[in-house]
């Protein structure tokens, strides 16, 4: 009976050890949980700076491209003119 009393108690100790590790698991886990959410907001964060950041300087690029778009378009317009004018000059010679 004693024996039997002793297996018990030990028993009783291992589950009790076993709850205590158990918890302490439990709450690294929940403070690793909570490390990670801090983790993914700053990440968050720094993601929706960068989309600001890209937005604009995709705005500021786009505005570049349109004024070379244009510079280009205006000297192809007086390369055309100054071609018109050369053949109206050479058909004058010609004639």
């Amino acid at each position: 009976m004693v024996k039997d009393l002793k297996k018990i108690l030990e028993t009783l100790e291992v589950h009790e050890a076993t709850q205590e590790r158990i918890k302490t698991i439990q709450l690294a886990e929940n403070a690793s949980m909570q490390d990670t959410l801090k983790a993914l907001s700053v990440l968050t964060e720094s993601v929706q700076g960068i989309a600001v950041g890209s937005k604009g300087s995709i705005e500021c690029l786009n505005d570049k491209i349109n004024i070379i778009k244009d510079f280009v378009i205006k000297q192809a317009e007086e390369a055309t003119s100054l071609k018109l004018r050369i053949i109206k000059i050479e058909d004058k010679l010609n004639e």
